[in-house]
Formats: structure tokens, C-alpha cells, sequence
């Protein structure tokens, strides 16, 4: 029953046509003007930049669990929490690939392991979002993406801040360290989200 729905959504396209795309469609511009200038002949280089590019997906993610209609469909059988969840996968869908698409045309060096720390950072962060909405859902907020933005924003202001433990370092002996911190965040927030959205669920039966 649950998963012959879940097809109808996705086959009759009312998933995607229930998602806030708007948002989405600045990081999309994003990676298009990097590929655009990649084919011009023109490098965009530095970690910084895949970092804007990361934060410019993740900002746009945010959006994935407004969903105004979640409290006129609480009474159907099929349940909260799947919906929540296919919202979360579609959203994944469109910013894993572009991510995927942005990280060769922004030249780091060395590439594995800049790739690989840069890629769990760009994780924590879509964690960290999600998790975000998730939680103000279970206090009652059916639109809870305008509130992913300051939270994000305010976490890469302490982590650039605080000097006990640093995270958004340079390429250089801090590297591997600041990356098991960014590890332990993408852990928290994915814990809290499956929490928050599962506790959303049971609250609005």
C-alpha cells in the first residue's frame, strides 16, 4: 500500500510539483556558470570556492520540508514520516549530482583528500539544514526553510570563529582533524533529523 503510493507520487509527478524548486535553481545557475566558464577556458580555483558552491546547495535545500499540506494529509494512511523522507530523497537527487557536477571544475590540489573533506562538508551542511527544518516542523512550523538559513549561517560563523577547534581550515596539517569534527556534526544532525522527522510523524496521528 505505502509503496504502491509512494510510486503514484513520483510517477504523477505531484512530489515534485509540491517542492519549493526556486530555491534550488540559484545553485543550479551556479554550477552552470562554473561549467561555463570551465568550457571558456577559465579556471576557478580553491577551496574556497567549492565552498560557496556548497553553501549556495545547501542554502537552497533548506526548502525540502515545507509542506503545507502535511496537516490535511495527517489522516491518511500513508504516513507522515515517507512523505517527509521522499521530500528529503527528491531534494538529494537534484544537489548530490550537481555537487557531484561542481566539484572537478573547481581545481584543488591535492585532489583526493580536498575533494573528500570538502564533500563531507557539503554533507554536514545538508544535514545540518534538513535536521534544522525537521525539528521546527515538530514545533508546529509547516514552513520551516526560511529558518535553515540563519542556523546554517550562524554554525559556519562559530566554527570559523571558535580557535579552540577549527573547521573551515586551509589545506594543511589541520585538514584531517577538522574533517572528523565536520564528521561528528554530519553525524548529530543526521541523528537529530531522523528523530525530529520520526517525532513529527507520531505527533500529528
Amino acid at each position: 500500500m505505502t509503496a504502491r503510493v509512494a510510486r503514484e507520487l513520483i510517477r504523477a509527478g505531484h512530489l515534485v510539483r509540491g517542492l519549493r524548486w526556486a530555491p534550488l535553481h540559484v545553485g543550479t545557475v551556479t554550477v552552470g556558470l562554473l561549467l561555463v566558464l570551465r568550457l571558456s577556458g577559465l579556471a576557478v580555483t580553491g577551496v574556497m570556492a567549492a565552498r560557496v558552491v556548497a553553501l549556495v546547495l545547501a542554502l537552497g535545500s533548506g526548502f525540502a520540508l515545507d509542506d503545507q499540506a502535511a496537516s490535511t494529509v495527517q489522516a491518511s494512511p500513508y504516513p507522515l514520516a515517507r512523505r517527509l523522507w521522499l521530500r528529503i530523497a527528491a531534494t538529494a537527487a537534484l544537489v548530490v549530482p550537481l555537487w557531484t557536477l561542481a566539484l572537478p571544475l573547481v581545481r584543488v590540489d591535492p585532489v583526493l583528500s580536498l575533494r573528500l573533506g570538502l564533500t563531507v562538508e557539503f554533507l554536514a551542511a545538508l544535514a545540518v539544514v534538513w535536521a534544522t527544518a525537521a525539528w521546527c516542523r515538530r514545533r508546529g512550523l509547516d514552513e520551516p526553510g526560511v529558518a535553515t538559513a540563519p542556523v546554517l549561517l550562524g554554525l559556519l560563523v562559530v566554527c570559523a570563529l571558535y580557535p579552540r577547534a577549527p573547521m573551515l581550515v586551509p589545506p594543511g596539517p589541520q585538514w584531517l582533524a577538522a574533517h572528523v569534527r565536520w564528521a561528528g556534526v554530519l553525524a548529530c544532525a543526521t541523528a537529530l533529523l531522523v528523530w525530529a522527522v520520526q517525532a513529527d510523524s507520531r505527533a500529528r496521528r
